[in-house]
């Protein structure tokens, strides 16, 4: 992985878990797409700066690999990196651990659409800028 674009720790709860208190498959995109966008926010170029422009961001792809599950009350580190800039996406690739014990790895590409058309759109200069340091 690159340059580090965001982090966060979570503790998993009841509703993150099936019957036998496993964490559920689903629920790790949806950890790394969070750090990715708070990462974003923290550069100043996040989901707001993005609506500003008449922008979004949408997931276009994820693909995960499990190596091993997370259960409830675990406190789940998470990581994100930029391995690709394009003119109208963006490819982050992360990992989900538990102490030194990598869970997940993965990768979501996020789209840039226009928020009135949902049609791909490039991406702001400024934010392209912001982003080339971390490829």
């Amino acid at each position: 992985m690159t340059a580090t674009l965001g982090t966060l720790t979570r503790r998993v709860e009841h509703v993150d878990t099936d019957a036998s208190g496993v964490m559920h498959f689903a629920r790790y995109p949806s950890l790394l797409e969070t750090a990715a966008l708070e990462g974003l926010e923290r550069l100043g170029i996040g989901l707001d700066a993005l609506a500003a422009d008449g922008l979004d961001l949408v997931v276009a792809e994820a693909k995960l690999t499990y190596r091993h599950p997370a259960r409830f009350l675990d406190r789940l580190g998470v990581t994100v990196g930029l391995a690709h800039l394009g003119a109208a996406s963006l490819r982050v690739a992360g990992e989900v651990t538990l102490a030194e014990t990598t869970l997940v790895t993965g990768t979501l590409v996020f789209g840039a659409v226009g928020r009135t058309t949902g049609t791909p759109s490039v991406l702001p200069g400024r934010v392209t800028e912001v982003l080339k340091e971390f490829v």
